[in-house]
């Protein structure tokens, strides 16, 4: 199956997403442009133009959703995307693989593997939805 993606979405809602810290880190400092998640309904009705604000347990910081690629499981995401992007403290792609296979268990890969494209925003959260 090749990846869908998700158009472009107006007047967006900012919504919460929970991230480790060293993600949070690489995802701000700018290393990072793709997070990726399995398909939960939270993630499902995330649409490019919104705001998400990432948290961890001591920081937040708000990122604009540019794109959202639609993958069977990880080994497809991880042959059309950098995973550098995704994974930047990996030392290669079967790391990086490992490294999300340990976060998502084949059961949950199976719900689908979302890429999500994000940039740092300078726009502050106002209103966020869970």
């Amino acid at each position: 199956m090749l990846a869908r993606n998700i158009k472009y979405h107006q007047a967006a809602p900012v919504r919460k997403m929970r991230i480790k810290k060293p993600y949070y880190d690489a995802i701000m400092s700018g290393r990072k442009t793709l997070e990726v998640r399995v398909g939960y309904g939270s993630i499902k009705r995330l649409r490019a133009g919104e705001l998400l604000q990432l948290e961890t347990s001591h920081e937040f910081g708000a990122v604009r959703i540019k794109s959202i690629r639609i993958y069977d499981n990880f080994a497809k995401m991880l042959a059309a995307e950098d995973w550098r992007q995704i994974v930047p403290q990996a030392k290669d792609r079967a790391e990086a693989l490992q490294l999300l296979q340990k976060i998502y268990p084949p059961r949950k890969e199976k719900l689908g593997v979302y890429a999500i494209e994000v940039a740092k925003s300078e726009s502050s959260a106002v209103q966020c939805m869970s």
